[in-house]
Parts: structure tokens; sequence; C-alpha cells
């Protein structure tokens, strides 16, 4: 059975950060982990620190000032090198998983157990559902909401610092395992934006 490491920045104290956590608290596994990265550049975020503290085990935080803010990217960076399950998924503190996105993840990486990049979808506040298309690989029309990345180190991408940086991290991390006709593309939605 595959683990997995979900990541999520944050970077101020009013953020609705527990509703994010409390959204994958019930789905993990014994050896699935939680990390919370925190932009410290503004200040220690000792309320984010006490709240991740207040999981189990498998939820951790990390602080790190990455000199500048960048929409948490550099916080996601800094955050997969921690990771130690064999796939990483990010999330936004402002958004939610599905309650369905953990049985997914598992059935999908059972069934093509060689470690290769999942494009899940995902539901924008604003309406539109992400990705479009199957392959349809363009900025703004996938993000890294979508994608479930196998935790190999040398095949990751890197998160961009701006705002579509993440499109940076999917293009990079797909294109290590030979491009988006190479992924499996997976209908169901996995994350929230923003719910209301």
């Amino acid at each position: 059975m595959s683990t997995f490491s979900f990541l999520v920045p944050t970077h101020r104290e009013d953020r609705p950060l527990a509703r994010c956590l409390n959204s994958i608290a019930p789905q993990l596994g014994p050896l699935d982990e939680v990390i919370v990265i925190g932009d410290t550049h503004d200040g220690p975020l000792g309320k984010v620190e006490s709240l991740v503290g207040s999981y189990d085990h498998r939820f951790r935080y990390v602080a790190y000032d990455a000199g500048e803010h960048d929409y948490g990217h550099s916080q996601l960076n800094h955050g997969m090198a921690l990771a130690t399950c064999d796939y990483i998924h990010c999330n936004d503190d402002d958004d939610v998983w599905t309650p369905e996105a953990l049985r997914y993840f598992r059935a999908y990486t059972n069934q093509f157990p060689e470690p290769r990049p999942f494009l899940f979808r995902f539901q924008s506040y604003l309406g539109p559902v992400f990705w479009v298309h199957p392959g349809w690989f363009a900025r703004n029309y996938i993000g890294g909401h979508c994608l479930l990345a196998p935790n190999v180190p040398d095949k990751l991408g890197a998160w961009g610092t701006d705002y579509s940086g993440d499109f940076d991290y999917v293009e990079a991390t797909v294109n290590a395992y030979g491009g988006s006709s190479e992924a499996v593309w997976c209908e169901e939605i996995v994350a929230l934006a923003r719910p209301a």
C-alpha cells in the first residue's frame, strides 16, 4: 500500500487552516503524514503551530522564512524535501480535500504500482473544474491541486515564485516521467478551492 504526504503552506493565523486539515484527517492511514509549512517572514505563527500540534503524530508543523512572500511556493519546495511518504499532494490552507480524495489516491496507486504522476481534477471556487480535457496541459488550466506526485526527489519539479508557479511544478514533474501523455489522467475531483 502506498503512503501519502500532504503538504499545506500557510502565512497568517487567521487563515481557515483547521477546515483544510479537518478535511484530510479522517482519511489518513497510519503511515500517512500532513506537513504544514508556515511562512514566518513576518514573524512566528504560534497559533498555527499550536493548531497543528492539537492533531495526532501524523501532523507536523515546520517554520520556513524564504525571505519574501511567494504564495506559499517556497514553503512547498521546502516541505517536499521533508516529505517521507511514497506520494506527495499539495493543497492551500483555504482549500479542502474532498471526502473521497484519499480513497481515489489509494485506488489509482494500487492499480499503477510503478511510480508515475497522477493528474486529478479540482473544483475552483469560481466554478470551473480543472483540468478541462485529458492531455490538455496548459498554464492556468491545470495546477498544483491536480498533481499526485511520486516522492522521487530527482523527478520532482519546483514551485515557481509567481502566482502560477504551481504550473511550473506540475509541468516539470510530469515531464520528468515523459510528458502529459505518460501521466494517468483521473476524472475524480480531489480538492475544492475556497469552498463557501
